[in-house]
């Protein structure tokens, strides 16, 4: 049982991450309870692996490292769970606005999972910080990496659940990156600023 629901787990990361093209087959065939599971389980490993990320990239640590980190990966959590719905509603509207058919579900359900890419946020900063790229520097190529990599999902994704040409996905998640990226960054600065590891 739990190998079966670990296999299917797999290969729906498989087709958001790597194969859209079959998304929206194999996400609808997930009832909207275990789907909801999933979900969750994604968003609270991102939120976690992107508040211990942002904490190992940003030393000295003191005894204020743990409270920045819950602090950091709760406020992920925040944004990840927002983030979703600010997407599928821009992406959903600029492509019916192209004359295609709304597909706001399925968008939001890509979104949310494509988040998983965020779990390897931890292990992205423990190997820069090792190659001596801390601080706000690393940071910002810490978060470059992973929105990168997010936005290029993102618009296969939308390739294939609107039936788009590759141009047009760009252009209306190009849209998209600009109106949504400052916002984890400007969450991240406020947050650091009032937990800053450097205090007694």
């Amino acid at each position: 049982m739990l190998k079966e629901l670990f296999s299917r787990f797999i290969d729906l990361l498989d087709a958001v991450l790597f194969e859209p093209f079959r998304v929206e087959n194999v996400i609808s065939s997930w009832g909207t309870y275990p789907l909801k599971v999933v979900g969750i389980l994604v968003l609270l490993l991102a939120s976690a692996s992107a508040g211990a990320g942002y904490v190992f990239i940003t030393p000295p640590f003191t005894g204020r490292s743990f409270g920045q980190f819950a602090t950091a990966a709760a406020t992920h959590l925040l944004f990840f769970i927002l983030l979703p719905y600010a997407i599928a509603f821009i992406v959903d509207g600029l492509a019916q606005s192209s004359g295609k058919k709304g597909n706001a579900n399925i968008t939001f359900r890509f979104v949310s999972l494509s988040l998983s890419l965020f779990i390897s946020n931890a292990a992205w900063a423990i190997l820069l910080a090792q190659l001596g790229v801390k601080g706000g520097f690393g940071v910002i190529t810490l978060y470059s990496i992973h929105y990168g990599l997010f936005m290029t999902v993102l618009v296969r994704g939308t390739s294939y659940i609107y039936d788009l040409k590759f141009k047009d996905s760009l252009r209306i998640n190009i849209f998209t990156f600009l109106v949504t990226f400052f916002l984890p960054l400007s969450m991240y600065s406020a947050m650091i600023t009032s937990f800053n590891p450097s205090l007694p």
